[in-house]
This record gives C-alpha cells, structure tokens and sequence, in this order.
C-alpha cells in the first residue's frame, strides 16, 4: 500500500481554501448597475425634464433590458419594500424591491430593470414600508409584471434587513 506523508502546509492551505469553496462570494450592488449605460443616461435625462407640479403625467422612461452577468450571482441591494403578495396571517411573503421611497405609487415609476421582485422562502412579519432595507440572496432575469408595476429581475432572497 502506497502512503503519503501529509504536509503541514498543504493541511493549512486546504483550511484556508474550504471557506472560499463553501460559500458564494456576495456582490454589492448599485441600482444603476442593473440597466445598460445608455439606458441610464436616457432615464436621467428624462428625469430632469419631469414636471412635478402635478399638472401633467409624463410618460415614464420604461426599459427592460437587463445586464446578463448578473443573471444567478448571489448579490446584495439596498432598497424600499412595496409588499405584493402576504400569508394568511399578515406576513410578507412576496414583494417589489425599489430605488427610492414611494417609487411605485410616485409618478412616474422607475423602469422594469430599476425594480426587482422579491421572492422569500419563508414568509417573515411585515416591515415597515417607510423603512430602507438590505436584500440578499440569488439575483435572476426573469419579467414580473402585476397591477402594481413590472419588473426585470427577480431575488430569490435569503435575507432582508434594515439597512
């Protein structure tokens, strides 16, 4: 029988290696990071044009173009809950995830790719909408669309907390 003699050092270099095969690194994301350049050049310059004096609704900019690197990345995005879907006892269980406070229900609302529909595995209690928070888990294209807005991506999400 062949017998190798074990190194202290190969020992040291596979535990420093297990956690860096164990556990998906998580990438922080900026919401502009989620549409094409152009894109979010033409959504600022629309931005700019808006009339908030309430006499008139614009058009909104609407773009469902995504970035496809992002596609099943385990990532990490700070936003503002609008709760969609609950259980029967008031929790959330499904909702939007959004770049600012009062972005679907403000006019105009941000485009399909500035939107993401959160998904939990578990429902969790109610947050409160008016609070900012961290979403984590696994980022996919894929299109959402409901009465309340559409969206590009959706989460998988493994965690949501106060940002």
């Amino acid at each position: 029988m062949l017998r190798m003699k074990s190194s202290p050092l190969l020992f040291a270099v596979i535990l420093l290696l297990i956690p860096l095969l164990t556990a998906a690194e998580v990438r922080e994301l900026e919401w502009l990071e989620l549409m094409p350049e152009e894109d979010a050049q033409a959504w600022m310059e629309d931005a700019m044009a808006i009339d908030h004096s309430g006499f008139s609704a614009p058009e909104p900019f609407q773009s469902f173009r995504t970035i496809s690197e992002l596609d099943g990345i385990s990532a990490r995005i700070p936003g503002f809950v609008v709760p969609i879907e609950t259980d029967g006892q008031g929790n959330l269980k499904e909702f939007f995830l959004v770049p600012y406070f009062g972005a679907c229900i403000h006019v105009p609302p941000p485009p399909a790719n500035q939107i993401i529909y959160g998904r939990l595995a578990e429902p969790i209690p109610m947050v409160n909408i008016w609070d900012a928070f961290w979403m984590e888990g696994q980022l996919n294209i894929e299109d959402v669309s409901n009465d309340t807005a559409a969206s590009s991506y959706t989460m998988d999400v493994s965690r949501l907390e106060l940002y």
